[in-house]
Order: C-alpha cells, then structure tokens, then sequence
C-alpha cells in the first residue's frame, strides 16, 4: 500500500493513470475514485460499486445475466442507470445510512479480495484528506478493511499534507504506519530542460541552448506550469525557439488568464492585495520583518504575518527555499504588470 503527497499539478494524477493502467496490463484489478467529485458517503459507495462492476476478471462478467450476478453480492440493492456507453452505474438513495453505505464499500473491497488471488487487487482513492467530509469513520472502515483483506492494496493519494499528515502520515493517524510514503516534489531541472528539447526537436521546432532553462526558471517549479508555458511558446515560436518566444509566450498566458486573475484578485481582502503584490515582486523570508510589514500596510507583525499565513492555507502563497512567494507564475507575472 501506499501514500502519495504532492502538492496540485505535480503529475499526481497523471502518475496514479500510469499506475493503474500498468496493474490493469498486468491482469490486475483496480478500482478507483477522486473523493474531491464525490459528495457524500451514498455516493462513493455507487461509484466503489460501479468501478467493482467493470473489473475484467470477475465471474459476473462471464454470466449471461451479469447485472443480477453482481447485484447478488452487494447486501444493499442499487438503483441501476446507463452512461453513454451503456455501461451500468449503480446508485443508492441519500437516505441511506452510513451503515449501509460501510457495508457496501466493505462488499467492494471483498470483491477486490476475491480477485487479488489471480493478480493486483488495488484501492485507490485520489484526494483522500475529503474522507472525513464524507465520514469520520471512514478511515477507520479503511483500515479495519485492510487489516482483514491484506492481498488487496490501498492507494492514498492527497493534495493537503497536513490533512494527510493528520489520516496517514502522522503517529496517531487512522492509517498510519499502513502504506509507504511517496511524496512528489518538483522535476529536476536538468530532466525537465532534455524533456522539452526533444519534444519540441520531435515537433521541427528545435531549441536554443537556453531557451528549456529559461522557460524552467520562468514558470518552474510545479510540472503542470512549465509544460503550460513551454506549449505556448512552441506555439508562437515561428522556427527555431529563441529567447523572445519565451517571453512572447508569457504574454500569451498571462492575456488568456488575465479576466480570471482579476476576478479572482477582487475577491481578496484589501491587506491580502497588497500581500501578494508586495510577493510577486520579491520573495520574502521574514513576513514580520519590520520591512514587510511597512510594505504591506499592517499594524504589527502578527498581522502581517497572519495574512501570510492565510494566502498559504488556500494555495495562493507557498513557502519555497526558504522565502513565500505566490504560488502561480502567471499570476505573479500578472501582478507584476499591475
């Protein structure tokens, strides 16, 4: 089993793809669900189900009525709708207790116990620190259902380190000491810098020496930016990518994003404004430094210190090599711009 941390659009979820669909390669079974997209414990037990429907490698799937086949092995009786596809989605009513709603995702995970002995059997459970928004106990039920079906690996994947701190990670968490740790950080440099030469050499528009650097500095260090910046100057770059498409492909992002951060700065406290426009222009160590706190407008340390602490809890700022800066490149070059 095992506990992935990374902070958003670090390759999270692109990295869970890779991994069930190299189980799934393998004659393995995996069933999935992002709790951030489910709404209450009803909910993730039809998609628990759901997902436990598809499984290539269960009886079901090779009975003439394989519908009444899996509804048989579930001790609550689902609602029974088609996707697009035809696919069956199952579903129960929100009156359902979390009693049920438990024994529906211990008959999943019995289900997946059953096929871990022809091959992987996995859980995996994407943005897991919103398992508490959906029940208290259902990290609990996790473990309990862990403990009693060890065959089958769970996959705990969060965005929120505290709060996986707090369920996995931490001594006195519900699941701790249950999986190994794998906590995602940014790309190396030079990895990242030989990755978009050859892909952009691969599309006939090759790059100067210093251009994947560049754009690395312009937009690092989360994977999800630099490949956003990196497509939009490949984008405008007429031939060989030069310097000034890099630039010129900052323009773009920022213009595309430009009516979004400005609502989005609106929204921010008056104090909160200042803070991030005093950060996008320089990284600072010490928020209560006297300097800062004159920069930003406060009474007294605490307060400005208080404000940093805000804009970090929602993402808006982090804490990188040892000075807080706005987390999004796009929105500090926004900010610089005024």
């Amino acid at each position: 089993s095992v506990a992935v941390t990374a902070p958003r659009r670090y390759g999270k979820t692109s990295l869970l793809n890779r991994a069930a669909a190299a189980v799934i390669a393998a004659g393995g079974s995996v069933v999935r669900a992002n709790l951030l997209r489910i709404p209450s414990l009803d909910a993730l037990a039809g998609r628990l189900a759901s997902e436990a429907f598809q499984l290539a490698g269960g009886s079901w799937r090779r009975a003439a009525q394989a519908i009444p086949e899996f509804v048989a092995r579930l001790r609550l009786r689902p609602t029974i709708t088609f996707d697009d596809v035809g696919r069956p989605e199952f579903g129960f009513a929100p009156a359902v207790g979390g009693k049920d709603a438990e024994q529906l995702i211990d008959d999943v995970y019995r289900i997946l116990a059953e096929l871990a002995g022809r091959g992987p059997a996995v859980l995996m459970l994407d943005e897991f620190q919103a398992a508490v928004d959906l029940s208290p106990r259902l990290p609990e039920l996790l473990k309990a259902l862990s403990d009693e079906h060890p065959r089958v690996s769970l996959v705990l994947a969060g965005s929120r380190r505290h709060l996986m701190e707090s369920l996995v990670l931490s001594p006195g968490a519900p699941l701790y000491n249950m999986a190994e740790r794998l906590a995602l950080g940014p790309i190396d440099n030079a990895v990242m810098c030989e990755f978009l030469q050859a892909r952009a050499s691969s599309a006939g528009k090759p790059m100067d020496f210093a251009v994947a650097p560049a754009i690395c500095a312009r937009a690092g260090p989360i994977p999800h930016d630099i490949q956003r910046l990196a497509y939009e100057v490949f984008d405008v770059a007429a031939g060989t990518i030069d310097a000034a498409d890099v630039d010129r492909g900052m323009d773009r992002v920022v213009r595309h994003e430009a009516e979004g951060y400005a609502d989005r700065f609106s929204k921010f406290a008056i104090g909160h404004r200042r803070v991030l426009v005093v950060l996008a222009s320089q990284s600072v160590t010490q928020p209560q430094s006297a300097q800062f706190v004159r920069a930003v407008g406060y009474a007294n340390p605490g307060a400005a210190r208080k404000a940093v602490l805000v804009l970090e809890q929602d993402e808006t700022v982090v804490p990188r090599d040892g000075a807080y800066q706005v987390a999004d490149p796009f929105f500090r070059e926004w900010l610089r711009r005024g």
